[in-house]
Order: structure tokens, then sequence, then C-alpha cells
């Protein structure tokens, strides 16, 4: 089974990404309202070096990065560590980021959605983890509908304009996916059983 390529959503796709995305995913880096929301996936850099990066990126054998499009327009990123070594198969939401002139927009819940529906119903994962920042209040927003449950959080992580922030350490497994989106947001059947 492939990991990554194409993940529809109803309003946004997940798609591999290609060299013209780059100029975006720097200037996204760079925008302070991304840093102070989220960690970023490489600092601000020239587009020889993001081609590099992009090179790299593909040589990652288990982490998959996508570009987000909502009506044929590139709005943010999101990067995974698919599969697992000790335990039952995962997935770690490492970066998802989105371009903040889409943010409020719903482009958010529907990517995560569509990209859940990859990692529990058609890789057939066990469980979902990622962590955030305690003042991402959209991201937290989210992370509760989808049916994730906070088991740690890191105090005072993150400083930022005088202040600490809180990171919070977020893990969905299986069973409260199935639950929430077994019967109404499911595209792919569960892997291994008969339709």
């Amino acid at each position: 089974m492939a990991l990554g390529g194409i993940i529809r959503g109803k309003r946004t796709t997940l798609r591999t990404p290609v060299e013209e995305d780059l100029a975006a995913y720097s200037r996204w880096m760079a925008d302070l309202r991304v840093r102070r929301a989220a960690g970023v996936w490489h600092e601000p850099a020239m587009p020889a070096t993001w081609k590099e990066r992009l090179k790299e990126q593909a040589k990652e054998q288990r982490v998959v990065l996508w570009s987000i499009e909502a009506d044929g327009r590139l709005i943010g990123l999101a990067r995974a560590r698919l599969g697992s070594l000790e335990g039952p198969p995962a997935a770690y939401l490492q970066h998802f980021i989105l371009d903040p002139e889409e943010w409020r927009k719903g482009y958010g819940w529907d990517a995560a959605l569509a990209l859940h529906r990859y990692f529990f119903d058609y890789l057939d994962l066990k469980r979902s983890g990622f962590e955030l920042r305690a003042d991402n209040v959209a991201g937290l927003r989210i992370a509760e509908k989808l049916g994730y449950t906070e088991f740690g959080r890191g105090h005072e992580v993150h400083y930022r304009e005088g202040a600490y922030v809180d990171e919070v350490w977020l893990v969905m497994q299986r069973e409260p996916w199935d639950e929430r989106f077994g019967k109404t947001e499911r595209e792919y059947v569960p892997f291994g059983t008969a339709r």
C-alpha cells in the first residue's frame, strides 16, 4: 500500500507537493501568525534551499508531506509520520499549517477530517497523535471535534510576547473515530473488510 497520494475532502484536496508550492511554504514559515499558532516546518529560505528540503523530504519512507488546496488554490500543508515500530500502527501529525488568509473558512476542519479518513479508514491505523500549543483555540476545537483527548501537557514550553504557553499532547484511538464517523464520513471501506 503506497503512502501519500491524493486525499479529497468535501472542500479541500491534499496532494503531493510540487516545486511551485515552495514559495508559499517559505512565506508561511515567515508569517508571525503561523509561527505563533504552530511549529514551523523549516525556517524561511531561498527557493533553492526549499528545493533541497523537498528532495530530502521525498527520501523519508514513513513521512508524507501534502499540499492542501481549496478551489484550485494552495492554502496549506500537512506532514505526518505514518506507521509505528513500537505498538500498533499509528500516525503522528507533525505539521498542519494553513495560510492565515484562509483561516476561519472551514478549510482546516475539512482537510483534517479527510486526512483522518485516510489514516483510519484507508490505512487502518489504530491511533493518531499530535501536539498543539494550548492557545491554538481553532486547532484544539478541530481536535476535540475529531475525537482527540489530551494525554499530557508540557507546561510553559513556548515563550513568546513576554509569556510562556503550554503544549498540549493529544491522542485519538481508533474506537472514537469509528463511533463518531464510521457511518457518516467513511469514504473508504476499512482495510481487510468485505463490502
